[in-house]
C-alpha cells in the first residue's frame, strides 16, 4: 500500500517540478517581452528593422502561448491532485494502522510478493 502512495507523491512531485520549470519559462519570457515593449517605444516606425523588430516580439508572444497552453493542461491534472492530496495522506496513515493492528492481531506474516508468487 505504502509503494502505492509514494508513487502517487513521486507523480505530484513531477507535476509540481514541471510547473516550476514552466513558471520558471514564463518569467524569461515575460521580462523579455517588457524589455521588447520599452525599446519598442524608441523605434521609429519607418526604420527597416522595426519590421523586424516586429515580427521578434511576435514570435516571442507566440512562445508565451505555447508555455501558458501547457500549464493550463498540466494545471487540469495538478490542482486536483493537489486538492486531494491532503485526503489520500490521511486515509494512508488510517490504513497503516489498521494494517499493523490486523498483522498483529491476525498473525499475519506473509508479505503480498509471497502470496502472488505461491499463485
Amino acid at each position: 500500500m505504502c509503494e502505492y502512495h509514494s508513487k502517487f507523491n513521486g507523480l505530484l512531485s513531477e507535476l509540481n517540478n514541471q510547473r516550476g520549470i514552466l513558471t520558471g519559462e514564463l518569467s524569461r519570457l515575460d521580462k523579455y517581452i517588457s524589455s521588447m515593449y520599452h525599446d519598442l517605444e524608441g523605434i521609429d516606425p519607418s526604420e527597416e528593422y522595426a519590421l523586424s523588430y516586429v515580427t521578434q516580439l511576435q514570435d516571442t508572444l507566440k512562445k508565451r502561448r505555447v508555455v501558458k497552453d501547457e500549464m493550463a493542461r498540466l494545471d487540469a491534472v495538478l490542482n486536483p491532485l493537489r486538492n486531494v492530496s491532503g485526503d489520500i495522506e490521511t486515509s494512508v496513515n488510517i490504513r497503516k494502522k489498521v494494517s499493523k493492528r490486523w498483522r498483529r492481531d491476525f498473525k499475519m506474516t506473509l508479505t503480498l510478493e509471497e502470496v502472488l508468487s505461491e499463485g
